[in-house]
């Protein structure tokens, strides 16, 4: 082995011997006896490192004789002519051999601190190169597909073949950041703008947004077309989307400041962004993405990925509520016709149905009986948490209404209409079989929309301002005239809407109010509907101790309960809204367990939305009230996740 290539291998080993060899010179002009028997001691001590180096060489010498019989590589051919850069490794990671083309092409003018080949392999362990065929790998500025093969007839010995496709690799970057991307650019509300303002203050109005969209999209370069007042398109490369989502599309947050007279108006945008492999299919990939942003409350980017995925971006603002009610009689006209060409009807909400879905469904349950339909709500009182409704019923002989699940199953037929009620996702309902059933579905939801919304519905009525599914079906019934609500469906629809706005506090626009005073004019009464909240007071002093145990992190209130009651889930949200009271406090976060299920309850007044919280959870819900279902989590883990998830919002809306 020749002496350089031993300094560069084992240079500690060479320093020592250097040491000894001075010491020995030194001690020669002190002690000469001494300085001899040292002398020997080296020269013992370079004999066994020379053997054993030989040794290891040896071994290495015959490593490299297997691989190049197991190459086969031409008739004599030559490992060292093999036509790949190649290295041979151990199974500590300790490099044995590499041929010129490695020195040349691969080791080149990189300097590496160690002889692993670890260097190599993108910092890949042994384990892991082992156990895969390929991988890539960077090397200074270039670009590997690494190959991995045991050699043949010796124990512990690896060869690596390395393939430089940099220019490939770079090309198809090139060919991914060229793909057409089209957005679809709306600004949300305009009508009201119109509506609420002079002609002359709101054309200056939309020009001004205009203007602040325009002026965004010039620092990209791209195509932008204006398609109407207050509709614009935009083409771009998936490069300059990129550069888009790292601003985090900063025209949203321009135009949510915007000021009139020195007054915030309240307009938003709402952004669709699709991709594709050609024009075609990004434009209609932008305008499902555009649907599912206004479906969410608008304020907001949503980019549709090539895998059916969705990336949001905003929505941190309520949005200004919707005056005009066309589309409310339109839709009641829609569902008194597919109500009469049905056979009978079930009404469903979600899983632990609550006031409002219960209110709805009664809503909906009146407004088929007056059009001379069948209807039963299919509902598992058990797990209800809207038990004081239900024994209203039953005291007022209307819970015949109501039926179990595996009932409306069999009742069911091909002409059978299920209407669904506050929820718009299949995994929420209160039974999937019904649903997966039904060959006609009808939605009535005020959720955001979530990703994975039911999608094959011949009516599907979404309105996430209204302030509850309850709000939405008391307009319904004022537009159909066959329908005219008692006192028991006015008192259940007044209860859903007192509940989802906390009394009218949250959420509660003119149409809400509006809602209120017909179901006062149809016999709603408020002393009634104020009984349906009433409470145990076992339950009061479990409340109290859930909203004890709370701690605050970063202004979010968070629980953990371990409390045991039947009544878990209504304990916990009642005192998820209680802790909303304390000063400071933003958000609320209640975390308890229902048999091996980990559950949020999440509130807020509306500064924080805590639906994009919870559906980093798989949860969903509203701005200001949304929540989530963990199977087999754990109350500390949950949150430590949850803290987590905080940060990650607090950072996006930063």
């Amino acid at each position: 082995m020749k002496l350089r290539q031993f300094v560069k291998i084992h240079p500690l080993i060479f320093a020592a011997l250097v040491l000894m060899l001075a010491v020995c010179i030194f001690d020669f002009f002190i002690n000469p006896k001494t300085a001899v028997f040292e002398l020997a001691c080296l020269l013992i001590t370079a004999l066994v490192i020379v053997l054993f180096l030989n040794k290891s060489f040896n071994a290495v010498k015959e490593t490299v004789g297997s691989l190049n019989d197991s190459l086969s590589y031409g008739e004599g051919g030559n490992l060292s002519d093999f036509p790949l850069p190649l290295l041979v490794f151990d199974d500590t990671g300790k490099i044995l051999w590499y041929n010129g083309l490695f020195r040349d092409y691969v080791i080149g003018a990189n300097e590496f601190k160690y002889d692993g080949v670890g260097n190599f392999t993108g910092g890949r362990g042994i384990e892991e190169i082992t156990n895969s065929q390929s991988f890539e790998a960077e090397i200074g500025d270039r670009e590997y597909s690494v190959y991995f093969s045991r050699v043949n007839g010796s124990s512990g010995a690896y060869a690596l073949y390395f393939v430089d496709n940099t220019r490939l690799k770079r090309t198809a970057r090139e060919y991914e950041l060229s793909k057409p991307v089209v957005l679809l650019v709306t600004v949300d509300s305009l009508d009201e703008i119109v509506h609420s303002y002079r002609e002359t203050e709101s054309a200056e109005i939309v020009a001004n947004i205009e203007l602040i969209t325009e002026s965004w999209f010039s620092d990209y370069s791209g195509v932008f077309r204006k398609l109407g007042n207050g509709r614009f398109i935009c083409v771009v490369s998936e490069k300059e989307l990129e550069k888009m989502l790292k601003n985090k599309f900063f025209v949203l947050e321009q135009v949510r400041d915007f000021t009139y007279a020195d007054k915030k108006v309240g307009v938003t945008l709402s952004i669709g962004a699709g991709r594709g492999n050609d024009l075609n299919e990004a434009e209609l990939s932008a305008t499902q993405a555009l649907d599912m942003a206004l479906g969410r409350g608008g304020d907001q980017l949503a980019l549709k990925n090539p895998d059916e995925s969705y990336t949001f971006i905003g929505g941190v603002s309520s949005g200004m509520e919707r005056h005009t009610k066309v589309r409310s009689r339109i839709m009641a006209s829609a569902l008194s016709e597919t109500i009469n060409t049905s056979d009978n009807v079930i009404i469903m909400g979600h899983k632990f149905s609550d006031l409002d879905c219960l209110g709805a469904a009664i809503g909906v349950l009146k407004i088929c009986q007056d059009l001379g339909r069948e209807a039963r709500i299919a509902l598992s009182p058990k797990t209800s948490l809207a038990a004081p409704l239900i024994n209203y019923l039953k005291n007022n002989n209307l819970d015949g209404n109501l039926i179990l699940p595996d009932y409306a199953e069999h009742i069911m037929n091909d002409k059978t209409l299920l209407i669904i009620v506050d929820t718009h996702r299949a995994d929420f309902l209160e039974s999937k079989k019904i649903y997966e059933k039904a060959n006609k579905v009808v939605v009535i939801d005020h959720h955001r929309k979530t990703v994975d919304y039911i999608q094959n519905s011949v009516i599907f009525y979404h309105e996430p301002k209204a302030s509850s599914a309850s709000e939405m079906v008391a307009e319904l019934t004022q537009y159909i005239p066959a329908v005219k609500l008692n006192a028991a469906a006015a008192n259940s629809l007044l209860a859903g809407i007192m509940l989802d706005t906390k009394n009218f506090v949250l959420r509660a626009g003119a149409r809400t109010f509006e809602a209120a005073a017909y179901l006062r004019s149809m016999g709603a009464d408020t002393v009634t509907v104020k009984q349906f909240f009433n409470d145990t007071l076992e339950n009061r002093q479990l409340r109290g101790q859930v909203v004890l145990s709370a701690y605050e992190y970063k202004n979010f209130a968070i629980s953990v309960s371990d409390i045991n009651s039947k009544d878990v889930r209504l304990i916990c949200a009642q005192a998820a809204d209680e802790l909303l009271t304390i000063n400071s406090v933003q958000a609320s976060f209640v975390i308890f367990k229902t048999g091996e299920t980990v559950n949020i309850s999440a509130r807020s007044m509306g500064a924080v939305n805590v639906q994009v919280i919870m559906e980093y959870f798989g949860g969903g819900g509203h701005q200001t009230m949304a929540a989530c279902q963990i199977e087999g989590g754990d109350l500390e883990n949950v949150k430590n996740e949850l803290e987590r998830a905080i940060d990650k919002y607090l950072k996006e809306i930063d």
